[in-house]
């Protein structure tokens, strides 16, 4: 009886080691954004008025938010995307033997001025990008580039470096047109076709030879305006003689990562758990065999 409690209580000090040694998993991958708007104190009370509409085109979903200006900080969305759409690329386009292989969903996050009833307002809109127009590319061994064309005149470069056998993300390009109907109410004098670059980035980090694969969301950040890719995976620097037709063997980035590892503590518990249950039915049923019957006289 004795050596059963002690087979119990090692395997419940077991189970809690386990689920107190996997508790801290860093996420490091991506910087988060966040904006922080000052607090402001007067003597008056001021009203914000925050109006959301939605429009939709053949190429791309737009989500505005409008919020009065009150602060000098504009106001921010939490945008909820509905049914991604995932592109697929190779550079040379439809190439058997390509530099860059890649595919991915986009879409964009804006910040833009705007009137509404004569009020100045900061706005943000949330720009899905559900078709492409065309795309093309460049190859070579110092850099390969990856530039997408959609919604009729707007474009994004992506270009890939490499060093010492390791490539990353380093620099991109967006170039869009703000007008009326893809940014509700916006300040007239707003309107024209922008550009904003980032540079130096070091995302979507590998070897050659290996591809990075990212399913969960990443912001990328340019300017006032931020990229968001989801269900990324990308492999530059490709050989020439490659002719597998897939990615090599992908390196995951933390956000996936952890997603995963908050699994093993709850399979191993309840692994465990079911183990304690187990050894308990058998010693009820052994005690129960081993009672003495009555005994005829």
């Amino acid at each position: 009886m004795k050596t059963l409690f002690y087979v119990l209580a090692s395997i419940c000090i077991l189970e809690l080691s386990l689920c107190q040694n996997d508790t801290t998993v860093p996420i490091t991958t991506t910087p988060e954004i966040t904006t922080t708007t000052p607090i402001t104190t007067t003597s008056t009370t001021t009203t914000t008025t925050t109006t959301t509409t939605t429009t939709t085109t053949s190429s791309t979903t737009t989500t505005t938010s409008t919020t009065a200006e009150t602060t000098s900080t504009p106001g921010t969305t939490t945008p909820i995307p509905q049914g991604d759409v995932i592109f697929n690329f190779t550079v040379p386009k439809n190439s058997s033997s390509p530099c860059l292989r890649a595919r991915f969903s986009l879409a964009f996050d804006f910040k833009y001025p705007a009137i509404i009833n004569g009020t100045k307002l900061n706005a943000t809109a949330y720009v899905k990008v559900n078709s492409i127009d065309e795309y093309s590319g460049e190859c070579n061994e110092a850099f390969n580039t990856l530039e997408i064309e959609f919604n009729s005149g707007w474009s994004l470069v992506m270009n890939y470096t490499i060093q010492e056998n390791a490539y990353e993300l380093n620099v991109m390009r967006l170039t869009y047109k703000v007008t009326a109907e893809m940014f509700p109410d916006v300040d007239p004098k707003y309107i024209g076709s922008k550009e904003v670059q980032g540079s130096n980035l070091k995302e979507f980090a590998a070897n050659r030879g290996n591809s990075f694969k990212c399913i969960s969301e990443t912001k990328i950040e340019l300017g006032s305006e931020h990229v968001d890719f989801k269900n990324y995976q990308a492999q530059p620097f490709l050989p020439s003689d490659s002719k597998t037709g897939d990615f090599d063997t992908a390196i995951e980035c933390t956000a996936d990562l952890s997603g995963n590892s908050k699994l093993v503590p709850i399979i191993v518990g309840s692994a465990l758990a079911l183990l304690v249950i187990l050894v308990l039915v058998a010693y009820i049923v052994g005690r129960t065999r081993q009672r003495p019957g009555y005994q005829s006289v």
